[in-house]
This record gives structure tokens, C-alpha cells and sequence, in this order.
């Protein structure tokens, strides 16, 4: 048996690394198509059921046991093989864990419930969806997987939630902004739902419990569905064992409404692409903090991660799923401006927030490109990154004091344990990072050229220019090679629009205005004859 478990172990890692590798070729493929297609999408339809018998059951058991017991493990509750790599843990069917249902809280939910979920997954976990089985296969091991807990047995017909949709208005919003207050929403998902709330916080930082308030922002992370209806149903019904419960006794009907349009008022869509357009700032200064109102003038990307599990040791549980970037140039420098989530700023000397871009030392004259995780020995890159400020005895929740930005240092790498710091003199990057209500925003500001020769990258006009990230979040326990990343994107230094332009328009409209005045002199001088005159 423990041979039969290393094995599966290492088909477990090895699968791994492809789905990894499968996952960020996807993701850059998809992302020039729809940033929403990265994620799945809550089905809400569900066909004709099939009898539950034995044999249903029977058949359910034989499907549970090729697709799921790697995770649920054998017996149904959570213990699988590959749970152990995975936040938050697997369901424990034998237990009423059961979150997304159109059922009252406490109760187990109904088979429909269950087929949605098995159809489409959950988001933010490792739940994926199963629509690629057959209906009857899923219906069959719903059958299979009632048999671990006897509350199903009881409740054979669970009260459902109806809903009825309401349309959102700046009315119901503002009363939903309220009630936001009113009924502490803020203690676990922050002032701006963030999931930075001061109950969160306590429960990860000084009582060392994994449980993680959603971030509202992001509409691509809510389980079982980012819509008003999905919204309302989940304030409604809450979520088995977990500090989320129903608000259906506390809140009238039109108030969770109200509150479901102001959660989703808060949520955005993810934003991204494959390049990021680094805009020309013609006047002035690029801006050395992160706060300041120029940034406004570069349009945001937002940045899908996924954590490192190439290298050992790897990240199974990343705190960090995506992160916002922006970019200016003038004619002697570049600056870039990158901001994520992160509820805590809770640092440690090892454990500390931080966040590096990656770029190859050379323009590549092809599609060849260094290895996106650290480069490789035919492909040197080189890094920028960032640490949030420690010393001795620092580690609260506040915010970064002013006077402690951070620092930056330049790398190179050629691999994940071929790294060197770049000399002193050839520290050309510079800026500084601030955590602001549950969100980092850090500068890095570099001229376009250095004398770093090839160690360093430098920027063209008008090229593509590979780029990656990496974040690492302290308070999780990132550190080295544990961390969120990305594969290869890009940046481009948009041209600056040829004054020429503004004469060749000038002329043309010169041209236009020219002939026209000249038709209508014509038409003076000779004008046509009318019928009358012909005759």
C-alpha cells in the first residue's frame, strides 16, 4: 500500500507540472479572447433527474471512485491522497460542509444543488468542473455520495430558497451600502470587501485558523456564482460551518436585495490581456509614489497567477490569484506600478511581502524565450524585486510607515538556484511600496538604458518585450521559490504620434476645404440651366 501511495504521489506531481504548464499556455491563449473565460461559469439548469435505486447508487460508486476519491478519499471524508495540497480542504461528504444551496442553513442541500456544483465547479478552490462526464454519470455518483451522511436520509424533501429577481437601482445600492454596515459585513471582508475585515485578520494572523473572508472585488472568485440572484441566494442560505450564515431571519426580502446589489456593485470583472501598453508621458515627471494621480493616465491589466509548483519547495495553497499593473515612459525612464490584495502586511524577517518583475536580459528576435520560471542556462533574465520593510519586532497589521518604503534590489538568475545580486553600482531600479486598506500598490522606476551591459534589460520603442511576475505573501508563509506567478506576457512602449501627422491632417483639410470652395465658384460662374431655359 505505501508503495501504491508513492506512486500515486509522484503521478499526482507529474501531472501537476503539465497541468501547470497546460494552464498558463491557456491562459495567455484565452486572455487575448476574454479574460472571463479563464474561470468557470455557474450553470443554474438542470436536466431530467434518473431514479435513485441500488443501481444508480451502484453505478454513482463506480464513477466516485475513478473521478473523486483522490481528494474526498475513499470513504467520503476529505482525506484523499491530494487533499493535503489543496486550500480550502475538500469537502468532508460525511459532514453537513456543503456550501452552495438553494436550502436553509444546516440543511443539506438538494440533489439539483449538488448537480450545479458537480457541473460547474467552485471557484477559488480545487473543485473542478465535470460536465466533460455524462448527466447520468453525475446524477448516478450524487446518488453515491448522499450515502456518506445520513442527514440526507431525513431531510428527503429540504425547504428551497425561491428567487425572485430585482432589478438593482442606485436606490437599492445605497440602502445595501448601509446595511453593509449595519450587519458587520465589514468584520470579515472589509471596509471595501476586501476580505481585509478586523475578524478575518484575527482568525489568520493570532489564532493561526485558515479561514479566509471572500475578496468581493473579485466577481471571478465567488462560490456558486457572481450575480445579484447568486449573491442574494448565499446572504440567504450562508454557508455550512463557516463563520457565513443566513441573514434570511435577520434581513427582510427587499434588504438582502439591497445588499446583494451592493456586493455586486463592489465586484469587477477581471481586465486583462496579453500586452501591456506602456503609455508616452510627454510632460513632466513619472511618478516616484504610488499614490500619485498620474497613474490614472495608463490604463490598468489585470494579472492571473497561479501558484509555483515547478520547483520544490512548491506553493499548493497561494494566497494571491492575480495582480493589477500599469506602465509610463518618457524619454529617459520607465515606471511601473503594481498593486494586489493582501489583507494582512503581516511581515516576518523570512516570511515577508514581495513582489519581483522578470524580464529576459535581451529583446528576444524570436518566439524563443528563457524559461518564464526564473530562466534557464540558455536564457539569463533579469529581476526586479521588491520586499516590504522588517526589523527587529515589526509585525503588526498597520499600515507601512512612510518612512519605510520597502526595498528593491536587481537580480539575475538562470534558474530558481542559479540567482546573483546585481553589484552595487549597477542598482539602477528604484521606488517604493504602500499598503493601503488590504492593498499593496508598489513603484519600480528605471532609465529606459543602463551601463548594465548584459546583465540588464533595455527598452525599445515599438517592441515586445517579454514579462512575468511574481508575488509572495508573507502571512501565508511564502518565501523562495513558494510563491504566486505567472508565465511570459508582454509589454509595449506605445510610439509617440509623428508631430507629421498633425500637417498631413492640416493639409488635407486645406485640400478638402480648396476644392469644395472651388466647385461652388464654378457653380457661380456656370450655373446650370433649368428645363425652361433648354426649351
Amino acid at each position: 500500500m505505501t508503495t501504491m501511495i508513492k506512486l500515486f504521489k509522484s503521478k499526482v506531481i507529474n501531472f501537476s507540472l503539465i497541468a501547470f504548464g497546460v494552464v498558463a499556455f491557456c491562459k495567455v491563449e484565452m486572455v487575448e479572447a476574454q479574460a472571463s473565460h479563464f474561470f468557470r461559469t455557474y450553470k443554474r439548469e438542470t436536466p431530467q433527474k434518473l431514479p435513485e435505486d441500488q443501481n444508480a447508487v451502484a453505478e454513482g460508486k463506480k464513477v466516485y471512485e475513478k473521478r473523486c476519491w483522490y481528494c474526498h478519499g475513499i470513504t467520503g471524508t476529505g482525506d484523499g491522497p491530494s487533499s493535503r495540497t489543496m486550500f480550502p480542504r475538500p469537502r468532508n461528504f460525511t459532514r453537513n460542509e456543503f456550501k452552495v444551496r438553494s436550502t436553509p442553513f444546516g440543511s443539506v442541500p438538494t440533489d439539483e444543488d449538488l448537480f450545479r456544483i458537480i457541473t460547474s465547479g467552485i471557484e477559488g478552490t480545487a473543485m473542478p468542473f465535470w460536465s466533460t462526464i455524462s448527466e447520468a454519470e453525475r446524477w448516478q455518483v450524487i446518488y453515491y455520495i448522499k450515502t456518506f451522511n445520513e442527514q440526507f436520509k431525513k431531510e428527503t424533501s429540504p425547504a428551497v430558497l425561491g428567487v425572485e429577481s430585482a432589478v438593482a437601482t442606485q436606490e437599492s445600492i445605497e440602502k445595501g451600502r448601509e446595511l453593509f454596515k449595519q450587519v458587520k459585513c465589514f468584520n470579515c471582508h472589509g471596509e471595501e470587501g476586501r476580505g481585509n475585515g478586523p475578524l478575518t485578520v484575527a482568525l489568520q494572523t493570532q489564532w493561526g485558523m485558515s479561514y479566509r473572508a471572500r475578496d468581493l472585488t473579485q466577481s471571478w472568485n465567488y462560490k456558486g456564482g457572481s450575480t445579484a440572484g447568486d449573491i442574494y441566494r448565499t446572504i440567504s442560505t450562508g454557508f455550512n460551518e463557516t463563520p457565513m450564515g443566513s441573514y434570511k431571519e435577520t434581513l427582510s426580502d427587499e434588504e438582502r436585495w439591497s445588499l446583494a446589489h451592493y456586493v455586486e456593485s463592489l465586484s469587477k470583472k477581471m481586465a486583462s490581456d496579453v500586452v501591456v501598453k506602456v503609455k508616452l508621458l510627454e510632460e513632466g515627471e513619472l511618478p516616484d509614489h504610488p499614490a500619485d494621480e498620474v497613474w490614472g493616465l495608463a490604463a490598468p491589466l489585470e494579472i492571473p497567477l497561479a501558484g509555483q509548483i515547478i520547483a520544490h519547495p512548491r506553493l499548493w495553497e497561494p494566497a494571491i490569484d492575480s495582480m493589477m499593473i500599469r506602465g509610463l515612459y518618457n524619454d529617459r525612464e520607465i515606471a511601473f506600478l503594481v498593486e494586489w490584495d493582501d489583507r494582512t502586511n503581516l511581515q516576518e524577517d523570512i516570511f515577508r511581502d514581495a513582489v519581483s518583475l522578470q524580464f529576459p536580459v535581451k529583446i528576444p528576435e524570436s518566439l524563443k524565450k528563457p524559461y518564464f520560471g526564473m530562466g534557464d542556462s540558455g536564457g539569463v533574465v533579469n529581476l526586479w524585486q521588491w520586499k516590504a520593510c522588517w526589523k527587529e519586532g515589526f509585525g503588526s497589521i498597520a499600515e507601512t510607515p512612510v518612512n519605510e518604503p520597502g526595498e528593491i534590489v536587481e537580480l539575475n538568475a538562470k534558474g530558481f538556484k542559479k540567482i546573483s545580486v546585481q553589484s552595487p553600482e549597477n542598482q539602477d531600479v528604484m521606488g517604493e511600496g504602500l499598503h493601503d486598506n488590504g492593498r499593496w500598490k508598489v513603484v519600480f522606476k528605471r532609465p529606459l538604458k543602463t551601463e548594465g551591459g548584459k546583465k540588464d534589460i533595455q527598452f525599445e520603442i515599438g517592441k515586445l518585450i517579454p514579462i512575468a511576475f511574481a508575488v509572495w505573501d508573507g502571512s501565508n508563509g511564502d518565501a523562495g521559490s513558494q510563491k504566486s506567478v505567472s508565465s511570459w506576457y508582454y509589454i509595449l512602449l506605445e510610439k509617440p504620434m509623428p508631430k507629421t501627422v498633425f500637417v498631413y491632417v492640416l493639409v488635407a483639410v486645406v485640400m478638402g476645404a480648396s476644392v469644395e470652395l472651388w466647385f461652388l465658384a464654378r457653380l457661380r460662374r456656370f450655373p446650370p440651366k433649368s428645363e425652361e431655359e433648354d426649351q
